[in-house]
């Protein structure tokens, strides 16, 4: 009877374990690296106006605590803007406000030529 040596396929095991490792790629597929601004205290040389408005589910908007509709709150925009060569428009919005509507709020400044805009987000 002949015995059968397993050195060889614990060779080619070993072969194609480092083959597979070196092939493969480790990075996290889908991940988005998303960095919070970190607050400073000093003031910087050019003021930058920044607007927090809040998307509501009934196409409305909040501003300042001030209810607008999708006509009213472009005009307070361009009237708050207008002064200020640097602005930021935060949006954000409540919990029960859906991603598409988020979504159709900022799609709907963009193409109303409105830039720079930010995606409020809260700490838990």
């Amino acid at each position: 009877m002949t015995k059968i040596s397993l050195t060889p396929v614990i060779d080619i095991v070993f072969i194609l374990l480092i083959f597979f490792m070196l092939a493969t790629n480790f990075n996290k597929v889908g991940e988005i690296n998303m960095d919070t601004a970190k607050e400073t205290t000093t003031a910087s040389d050019e003021d930058i106006k920044i607007l927090k408005i809040m998307v509501h589910q009934d196409q409305t908007y909040m501003l300042d605590d001030k209810v607008y509709s999708e006509d009213e709150i472009l005009t307070m925009i361009q009237i708050a803007i207008k002064d200020k060569s640097k602005y930021s428009i935060i949006l954000t919005s409540k919990n029960n406000v859906t991603y598409q509507r988020f979504l159709s709020a900022m799609g709907f400044l963009k193409s109303n030529k409105i830039e720079n805009i930010k995606i409020g987000i809260k700490k838990k």
